[in-house]
């Protein structure tokens, strides 16, 4: 899968979907309206744009779909950061390495010695 970015809107509803793991339109107007004002055809436009990307599946029921994630967050997240990496290095080369590893020195001291854990397993299987 190809995974690219979602818009505020789009992500805030997948937020409810991962969350719910199944839930019906109202459900996820109800939630997000706690936080703001938003008409159910919105969500139910959104929900078929994420349907037609292949992030939600949906199951009709007699009181309307049913939507579920068809891709775990984790999933997604891995998905979309590998891709952005790659597009940053095959653009940018060199540089965009550089300074990803510079960038590794403002990191939290707990995050940089997890990421150094995950690149040391890489190079021992590599």
């Amino acid at each position: 899968m190809k995974a690219r970015a979602l818009g505020k809107l789009e992500q805030s509803v997948m937020e409810v979907v991962w969350k719910n793991k199944n839930c019906l339109i109202r459900e996820i107007v109800q939630t997000l309206q706690k936080k703001r004002s938003i008409a159910y055809t919105t969500v139910a436009t959104i929900l078929q744009r994420l349907f037609i990307k292949g992030l939600v599946g949906r199951k009709t029921e007699k009181n309307g779909y049913w939507y579920f994630p068809k891709i775990s967050k984790d999933s997604y997240v891995k998905t979309l950061s590998k891709n952005f990496i790659k597009t940053l290095v095959n653009s940018f080369g060199d540089i965009a390495v550089s300074s990803f590893a510079e960038s590794i020195e403002n990191l939290p001291k707990e995050k940089k010695r997890y990421l150094l854990k995950i690149l040391g397993r890489y190079e021992s299987k590599h």
